[in-house]
């Protein structure tokens, strides 16, 4: 009698044990799937590219693009830069079976001299005089149509300067994998209308990753000024790349992001400055400036200000009135992701630089200017 009763609890412990599990599952898998810069994804974003026009020596990036599957697959990328947020014309090639290419996107050559069309040198670029933008890669199959495809990976290296004072630093991807509903090597259901394809970056089991709600990064004591060397022991240069995740490469873009910094020092103080990303002036489709310009308050990233030799920064998205701040019509929600790079000593001195980190929710929504949901945030290319 008592092994017959040992037998049933252990049975109903089993049973009970596997309903939790199973109940228990659908709450784990329902959570909002967010972008890292670690993981493999369908999707990647490289939030800063920077070239010297052809003929002269200067600034060049490597990018770096990879396909750890065990089978082809076609790969389309396009730039983009910030005056009118306009984006350069799609191009495509293919990835072999665990293979990883590296190409110049100042000359548009793979490293060993093979011609890609991926040199981000052709129109719409430069801009005001720079070549400064962004990449976007992602796998597709037939007529440009985005699949799931989570083995691509990345990097980009970034070469600054000319001659003797030329220095490199180098940042990963951001990777957007598609959802877990969706098999591997079909096309992502979409909202698309005529020839217009639309990426959904909203984290749900059929669409891709969403961006973070929120970004952290780490600086040391802001230069005041970064244009004179040399820096003091404690200073550098930090320069903050943004891009807004919702991209329109179709009708363009018009609204503009309100971006608040928090911002902590050793003892933990804290303060908060603003600055704004749009598409009409000179911060335009993404914010890729020293953290001494474009904000409503400078001094507050440097020396007189910081307690202690550097700090934390919580980079968010949430809208705000900005008739106040120097910015035009009124801030949207849309949620971001970036690099930070440091430079030390001196204006050709050497730089360090990194991917910010990945803090707060998945935010899958455009939030009005009071702070309600607009739409989803999307990718739209024909």
């Amino acid at each position: 009698m008592k092994k017959c009763m040992l037998i049933a609890l252990i049975t109903i412990f089993a049973l009970v044990s596997v309903g939790a599990l199973c109940s228990a599952q659908p709450t784990y898998r329902s959570k909002i799937g967010v972008t890292n810069t670690s993981k493999k994804g369908s999707l990647l974003i490289y939030p800063l590219v920077k070239v010297s026009p052809e003929q002269a020596d200067g600034n060049d990036t490597i990018i770096t693009l990879s396909n750890d599957y065990p089978g082809l697959v076609k790969i389309v990328c396009q730039y983009s830069v910030p005056d009118g947020c306009l984006c350069g014309t799609l191009r495509d090639f293919t990835l072999t079976a665990n293979q990883s290419i590296s190409f110049s996107a100042k000359t548009g050559r793979d490293l060993d001299g093979q011609q890609l069309p991926l040199r981000a040198g052709a129109p719409p670029w430069p801009w005001n005089g720079e070549y400064t933008g962004e990449l976007r890669c992602w796998a597709v199959k037939g007529d440009k149509w985005p699949i799931a495809w989570n083995h691509l990976s990345g990097t980009a290296t970034l070469i600054e300067g000319e001659g003797e004072e030329r220095r490199s630093w180098q940042y990963s991807a951001w990777r957007f994998a598609v959802g877990y509903d969706v098999q591997h090597n079909t096309i992502v259901p979409d909202a698309q209308g005529n020839d217009t394809k639309t990426i959904r970056l909203t984290g749900s089991p059929t669409t891709y990753d969403a961006c973070p709600s929120s970004l952290i990064f780490n600086h040391i004591t802001q230069v005041q000024d970064p244009a004179i060397g040399p820096y003091g022991d404690n200073e550098t240069e930090n320069k903050l790349t943004l891009v807004p995740c919702k991209q329109d490469c179709v009708d363009g873009g018009d609204r503009t992001v309100g971006v608040t910094f928090d911002l902590y020092d050793e003892t933990e103080l804290s303060s908060v400055v603003y600055a704004c990303i749009d598409c009409t002036d000179s911060a335009s489709a993404y914010y890729s400036k020293s953290l001494t310009t474009k904000v409503d308050n400078p001094s507050l990233f440097t020396s007189r200000e910081m307690k202690g030799p550097s700090g934390m920064g919580i980079v968010k998205n949430f809208p705000f009135p900005i008739s106040d701040r120097g910015c035009k019509g009124l801030s949207y929600g849309i949620p971001v992701v970036g690099v930070i790079s440091n430079q030390f000593s001196s204006p050709t001195g050497p730089i360090a630089g990194e991917t910010l980190t990945v803090h707060g929710r998945g935010q899958p929504h455009v939030l009005d200017s009071s702070g309600g949901i607009l739409g989803e945030v999307i990718m739209t290319y024909k």
